[in-house]
């Protein structure tokens, strides 16, 4: 325990300079938002620092280590508080709204600690892969950062979020797996403090603002539901005893749900439904879910039908992907979609404070739009399904900006800017595009055409099965029903011109027009159309409001309702495509919206109490009600899941790869850390899938190891080091438009296994130069899958470096 309590305590005292180097920029970014600055220092601070020691190394002005970090601290830290000093700015936050902020921040953080101190393994699901990144950009050097499972090639990934978290970890000095999981706990931090900020920032811009301390509950609560909450299908496995209920349909849910209402022990389904990982589901006997929870299966709430050919065809319901933040902590991912959370929330903030600068009227200078590209840009880098989103934010706040209501709307001015910060956001992380090969568009385009030929292999049209409404509720409800129920009881007082003349009246026909779509859309099994309908709506509030913490609602309102109406029309065209077409896009953009609308969710629903008169006092008890209900219904996910945690034994947070679980392989990947070079070629076992065949010599090896328990590829990932050839499946997917590289794989992992079983000099030494091989690693892997003829002879090859019990490394002498 004094061991977690002192790494701990390093990790904030180290994570305290990113405050303190980022204050001055957020002052110069966010100064006429005070309290929101302060929210948004540490990860602003983080970005930029990161931003400069990554660019100075890909220029090749430096290696990217502790020397380059604290260099590039030093210069974005002294030029801002520079600025700070000599100019007429407040040099301090507000200490209210700071320690309140800290609190939060550390609260959060400490949360997490408690929940990955109970399982800190890196190693299960994408652990491995965000291990080894995060590992490998360390121990790299020179950028771009080296392929830690393809040794000779560069990340081809969104790899800025790993660099990032890096920087700390190196500033700290502490193991790697302690250091994972504690930026983890630092992304659910500066997430939590800059929701807080946000919410706090949009209520007292209303003209009507709430008291501080509503203020900051209602704070507390947004950070609440956008890190704390699940989705319903948590309670809905409760309520129906049983966790395949996240597969029905809307008819089967509605008669699963009456019946257990009856009390019935048996549920019997209205019709059978065939599922991906479930087989056939007609009835089931209602379990105590309550004590035999899965926490798995509510990261999967919403599911396509597909029609599988055959004779007769059949049909076949397929899972999306729907995690939400506490789901993604539980599992201890570090995958780009939760580093990317604390930067989200930064361009969130962006785009309140482009929105609320008064009329857009002064141009900004260039260190601030210089500013304004680097948190943009930063998100393709860190995870590229963001960018698309959030400039959309920007461009829509913008246009908020510049609305005045008795002039025209100034297109040129607003096409300008958002010309030019989209241009920065490009340029400044240039040297990352030109590393970087996206992993989509190596499909084959439904059109044929000039430029349409490449936008449709990226871009595909979903027609298949549409959500249902069920499914929205479920994921979406809790946060959905006060932005609605807000937005309507909203009424702006109507702006005219100067002959008395409203403008932008909104007609009659748009406030209806949510429901209208909506009653078509149950017609023709498209419920979600009526979301067009609320971005229509939302849209035209935004743009004729009169009150700004309103008109930035309503803008992240219209944004959230796009992008899930969106999702039911296109999806990007990925290694997925054939499985579930649209399983990772819906992945990444309810992501996005969970945030968007979470941060929404408790401002609307200050909209509901504060505005709601007579007889729309009724309504707005309903909705609290019914959100009060759904809140109760998103705690029991996260309610039974720390239960079931804090049942078991508190480990620590240093956990171990498989690799490590011996004395010996945790002394020789220590070894490997400490006194291999930079850059060194580490060899070690390959997963083969038809190692009988191969062991009998009928048969040419093929490698797989994606998702493997037994280590393969945990030598590179603990070590950071590069090796020949690591988890194939995930070099596919990074790789999908790399004909190069995807033509490697296979002899890649013929050499490891000749390495390592064929016992003949003369066609290992060519093979060990082919790829630059340093280090040669036998252990308990290797042992159990090569002969011990083979392994021996390879002591001819180097020089033993590292030998305990089961394990020895070979350093090649060359």
């Amino acid at each position: 325990m004094s061991e977690l309590v002192g790494d701990v305590l390093i990790w904030w005292v180290t994570v305290q300079v990113f405050t303190i180097v980022g204050w001055p920029a957020a002052v110069r970014l966010f100064g006429h938002l005070p309290g929101l600055a302060f929210a948004l220092a540490r990860p602003l601070g983080l970005l930029l620092s990161g931003f400069t020691a990554w660019l100075l190394a890909m220029l090749g002005l430096g290696r990217f280590e502790l020397p380059l970090i604290i260099i590039s601290l030093l210069l974005v830290g002294s030029s801002g508080w520079l600025w700070l000093w000599r100019g007429n700015h407040r040099r301090l936050p507000p200490i209210a709204a700071a320690l309140r902020g800290e609190v939060i921040f550390l609260l959060t953080m400490l949360c997490i600690v408690w929940l990955r101190a109970h399982d800190p393994t890196p190693w299960g699901t994408e652990r491995p892969m965000d291990f080894a990144f995060f590992n490998a950009i360390q121990r790299s050097g020179l950028f771009p950062p080296q392929d830690p499972w393809l040794a000779g090639y560069s990340i081809n990934y969104y790899y800025f979020g790993y660099l990032l978290m890096s920087v700390p970890a190196m500033i700290s000095g502490l193991p790697p797996a302690t250091a994972y999981n504690l930026a983890l706990a630092l992304l659910a931090g500066m997430t939590a403090q800059g929701a807080v900020g946000l919410i706090e920032t949009l209520l007292g811009l209303l003209k009507r603002p709430p008291p501080a301390f509503v203020r900051a509950g209602l704070g507390v609560l947004g950070a609440l539901i956008i890190l704390g909450a699940g989705n319903q299908s948590g309670a809905l496995q409760v309520m129906l005893g049983d966790e395949r209920v996240v597969a029905l349909d809307d008819r089967q849910l509605l008669a699963a749900i009456a019946q257990s209402w009856r009390g019935e022990s048996i549920i019997v389904l209205p019709y059978a439904t065939n599922a991906q990982d479930f087989g056939l589901i007609e009835s089931w006997r209602r379990a105590d879910k309550w004590n035999d929870f899965n926490w798995w299966w509510p990261s999967r709430s919403l599911w396509d039908g597909y029609t599988i050919p055959g004779d007769p065809p059949q049909r076949e319901r397929r899972y999306t992907i729907t995690e939400f933040p506490f789901f993604s902590l539980r599992l201890g991912d570090m995958h780009p979609h939760v580093m990317a959370l604390p930067f989200t929330t930064l361009a969130i903030g962006l785009a309140l404070a482009v929105a609320t600068l008064s009329g857009g009227a002064q141009r900004p200078d260039w260190f601030t739009r210089i500013g304004h590209g680097i948190i943009l840009g930063s998100l393709y880098a860190i995870n590229s399904w963001d960018l698309p989103t959030y400039l959309l934010l920007y461009w829509g706040s913008l246009a908020l900006a510049y609305r005045q209501p008795t002039v025209a709307f100034p297109w040129r001015t607003w096409l300008r800017e958002a010309v030019i910060i989209a241009l920065l956001a490009f340029v400044l992380f240039l040297p990352f595009h030109l590393t970087f090969r996206a992993p989509v568009g190596g499909a084959t385009p439904w059109l044929d055409l000039p430029l349409l030929n490449r936008l449709t292999s990226i871009i595909g049209i979903y027609l298949g099965e549409r959500s249902g409404w069920h499914a929205f509720i479920i994921i979406f409800g809790l946060m959905a029903l006060p932005i609605i129920a807000g937005s309507y009881l909203y009424r702006s007082t109507t702006v005219v011109d100067s002959t008395g003349v409203a403008i932008g009246e909104m007609p009659r026909w748009v406030e209806w027009l949510p429901f209208i779509l909506l009653c078509i859309g149950l017609l023709i099994g498209f419920p979600l159309l009526a979301l067009a309908g609320l971005a229509v709506y939302t849209g035209w509030r935004a743009l004729t409001t009169d009150e700004a913490g309103v008109r930035c609602g309503m803008l992240i309102a219209t944004l959230g309702s796009a992008v899930l109406f969106g999702v039911e029309i296109i999806y990007i065209r990925d290694v997925f495509e054939g499985l579930s077409a649209r399983m990772n896009t819906i992945f990444k953009f309810y992501y996005q919206v969970w945030l968007l609308w979470g941060v929404l969710a408790p401002v609307a629903l200050w909209l509901v109490w504060a505005l709601a008169s007579g007889r729309q006092r009724l309504l707005a008890g309903l909705v609290s009600v019914c959100t009060v209900l759904l809140l109760i219904g998103a705690s029991v996910y996260p309610w039974i899941v720390v239960r079931d945690i804090g049942r078991g034994p508190m480990i620590g947070l240093n956990g171990y790869t498989p690799r490590e679980q011996t004395a010996a392989g945790a002394a020789a990947i220590a070894w490997l850390r400490q006194y291999a070079p930079a850059g060194s070629v580490v060899l070690e076992a390959v997963a083969v899938e038809n190692e009988a065949a191969v062991a009998a010599g009928s048969e040419q090896p093929r490698c797989g190891g994606s998702y493997n328990w037994q280590g393969f590829g945990g030598v590179s990932a603990a070590s950071g080091l590069p090796t020949v050839l690591g988890w194939v499946g995930h070099e596919m997917q990074w790789r999908g438009g790399d004909q190069q590289a995807l033509a490697e794989l296979g002899p890649r992992c013929i050499a490891v296994d000749t390495i390592y079983r064929s016992g003949d000099l003369n066609r290992i030494r060519p093979l060990i130069d082919q790829y630059s091989i340093d280090y040669i690693y036998i252990g308990s892997l290797e042992r159990e899958r090569y002969p011990a003829s083979g392994l021996d002879v390879l002591a001819q090859i180097g020089t033993p470096v590292f030998a305990q019990d089961e394990v020895v490394i070979y350093r090649v002498t060359r």
